[in-house]
């Protein structure tokens, strides 16, 4: 048994019966189990389609570090545990892994083990932190030898391996860190900062000699960050945090104050300063950044948050007075909320909860009955804010980073739920291949395809919609699709009284000089574990890759579409615990007008919300509701009233107007 046991409690794994094998005072049992070469000591690393092909170079003096295996954290094998790692390993067969389907560990390549390299490397360096608190507070030696060992080895293999080279001589040379793919995924910058800041007292007394290189290594990683990554967006401020984090464990002062000066007031190619950053990101009058939710919540609660806070106790600075859109930004974060609490979803967002951890800035949280983001061509109307009895829809175009080709799409909250969402990102992110192929398209949305051409330029996207009119449960919207040139129009309202709550959706498209074979594809995807449409369906081959050669059509599956003309009334029946939750969807028939039931990819974007659960997988299917328009759909536009409590009876469809029958007996007129 350890005669350590406040370091048990900081590096627990030390206690596990798994180290049986080696007495707890031996103060490398950490450090000899960072991933590193160990033997070769590589200092070049080559990437190959955003994964290690392989190390070399000169031989550097001391081992080096090993770099990240891949880009994308998806792998099919399972990260080991600290005690399961072999001392001072190293082979070029790769890492010792065991797969997650099961079965004995496999040697596999760096370049298919995801991101398990900077993991463990984390973890250790953590590790190595705890024990270093455990030294602050205890004064013990053994825990303060620990955790130095760490330290050293780490930061003296960070100095000596290059930065890696990219065989493709690609946008990813622009990216590299030196632990990660991303210059932002080199996170342990963090755990290494405070350990030495941390351990500094020991190192001076007891390793002075070390300090020069382990200076040398922090101005090598601030430089890099400073020299690679991405200005202006979510990739910067996290960037200036990690090079702010590194500036503060200098030791020289002038290192001190030149890393300070760049994060404050100096701008380059791949790094602007936190001023410049704010000017360019936040639109002046509303605060919103200008990414899509999920980044945007991020950048702002988060990484712009934790500089104001560290920029004013570290370096006296006051960022809420010099860059007076922070407060208004921070308040505007809570726009981007439905009624169930978590942000809109649309473009590479997975809808969470804003986050409220920054309590030091005071926000005041609001959510306005319309809202309006020009600079990320995005609204919202929300009824109010009662997760189930309150209703909701958002529109957005395609302005900023991280957005999607979705032309004008739609998002509707009703009930509790995201009955009408955006399907998400996709499984792998955007380095999978359904991203590329379908998350990111049109047929991922509720909006309007044409041609079954529709697409353009997505993560970085030039493509807003303008706001034409608007009132606090309504508004219209106008869209150029880039692609083929058509315009689109899109009005949305909800109507909510004592009675209940519905919605209704007007999309007009056309294209400006129509060929003979001009049409419009209005998707409309509602969970649902079944849908069913009025009058019987046969198979169709409508809606398919042959059509336009756009890969996101083949995701669109077991298509059946209604025989017979007329009006059409889609039902979206989903099954949950409280029982049968149903949207019916009215929909106008018109001339060469076809209604087609059909499947899509899971709605991944909600497949981590756990509150409420929605129960959704890989192999999750989402009804979608196609609808087909031969010809324009402009003076014939696609008419929608979508009703998701029974209060609507029954919908009549004019040239003019629309008659909502509701199950009082009183009729709502909806002019055209």
């Amino acid at each position: 048994m350890s005669k350590h046991p406040i370091l048990l409690s900081a590096a627990g794994f030390l206690a596990q019966a798994a180290f049986a094998a080696f007495a707890p005072e031996d103060d490398r049992a950490l450090s000899d189990r960072l991933l590193m070469h160990w033997q070769t000591h590589a200092t070049d690393v080559f990437v190959r389609n955003e994964a290690v092909v392989g190390v070399g170079g000169a031989r550097a003096e001391v081992p080096t570090v090993v770099f990240c295996g891949q880009r994308t954290h998806v792998t099919a094998y399972a990260r080991p545990k600290l005690e399961e790692l072999p001392r001072r390993s190293e082979d070029p067969r790769g890492l010792l892994l065991a797969p997650k389907a099961g079965g004995e560990k496999v040697w596999v390549p760096y370049g298919k083990t995801g991101c398990i390299v900077n993991s463990v490397n984390r973890e250790i360096v953590g590790k190595a932190r705890d024990a270093a608190k455990a030294w602050q507070s205890s004064g013990d030696e053994f825990s303060a030898r620990l955790a130095f060992n760490v330290l050293d080895t780490y930061l003296s293999g960070i100095l000596a391996r290059n930065v890696p080279t990219d065989l493709d001589r690609g946008h990813l040379q622009t990216l590299f860190g030196l632990q990660s793919m991303e210059t932002i995924h080199d996170d342990v910058i963090y755990e290494t900062c405070e350990l030495y800041t941390l351990l500094k007292p020991w190192i001076s007394e007891h390793a002075a000699d070390r300090i020069p290189t382990l200076q040398a290594a922090l101005r090598k990683w601030a430089d890099v960050q400073i020299e690679n990554g991405v200005a202006d967006n979510n990739w910067d401020m996290m960037q200036l945090n990690y090079i702010l984090t590194l500036a503060l464990a200098m030791d020289d002062e002038k290192d001190r104050a030149h890393y300070i000066d760049v994060v404050l007031n100096q701008s380059s190619v791949r790094n602007l300063s936190v001023k410049a950053l704010a000017e360019k990101g936040f639109d002046k009058k509303t605060g919103t950044w200008w990414e899509c939710p999920g980044y945007s919540v991020n950048v702002t609660l988060k990484d712009f948050a934790k500089f104001v806070v560290r920029a004013k106790a570290d370096l006296n600075v006051d960022l809420m007075q010099e860059i007076p859109v922070l407060q208004t930004a921070f308040d505007a974060a809570d726009e981007y909320l439905f009624p169930d609490g978590y942000q809109l979803g649309f473009g590479d967002t997975h809808p969470a909860a804003v986050a409220r951890e920054v309590v030091a800035l005071q926000r005041n949280p609001h959510c306005s009955p319309f809202y309006y983001s020009p600079n990320a061509s995005w609204l919202v109307s929300r009824s109010g804010m009662d997760r189930t009895n309150d209703v909701a829809f958002a529109l957005n175009a395609s302005l900023g980073n991280h957005m999607h080709a979705n032309g004008i799409n739609l998002e509707l909250y009703a009930k509790g739920y995201r009955l009408a969402p955006d399907a998400g990102v996709g499984w792998e992110l955007y380095s999978g291949d359904d991203y590329k192929e379908y998350y990111s398209q049109f047929p991922a949305h509720n909006t309007v395809m044409v041609n079954s051409r529709s697409t353009y330029q997505v993560m970085r996207s030039y493509h807003p919609f303008t706001l034409e009119s608007h009132g606090d449960n309504w508004a219209t919207v106008s869209f150029r699709e880039p692609c083929t040139g058509a315009d689109q129009q899109r009005t949305v309202r909800y109507v909510k009284d004592a009675e209940g709550a519905y919605f209704v959706d007007i999309f007009r498209s056309r294209l400006p000089r129509p060929p003979t074979d001009e049409w419009h594809d209005y998707y409309y995807h509602n969970l649902g574990d079944r849908l069913t449409l009025n009058g019987p369906v046969k198979p169709t081959e409508k809606i398919a890759f042959v059509e336009s050669g756009l890969y996101c059509l083949s995701y669109i599956k077991d298509k059946f579409v209604r025989e017979g003309s007329g009006d059409c009334l889609a039902t979206f029946d989903w099954m949950r615990p409280e029982g049968n939750v149903q949207m019916r969807v009215f929909m106008n028939g018109a001339e060469g007008r076809t209604f087609i039931k059909a499947t899509a990819p899971a709605t991944e974007g909600l497949s981590r919300i756990k509150d409420p659960n929605y129960n959704i997988t890989r192999d999750s299917r989402t009804p979608v509701l196609v609808v087909r328009q031969e010809g324009e759909a402009w003076t014939r536009p696609f008419l929608a009233v979508m009703d998701p409590g029974g209060t609507v009876v029954s919908v009549d469809f004019s040239a003019t107007e629309i008659q909502v029958h509701r199950a009082s007996g009183k009729t709502d007129v909806i002019k055209l």
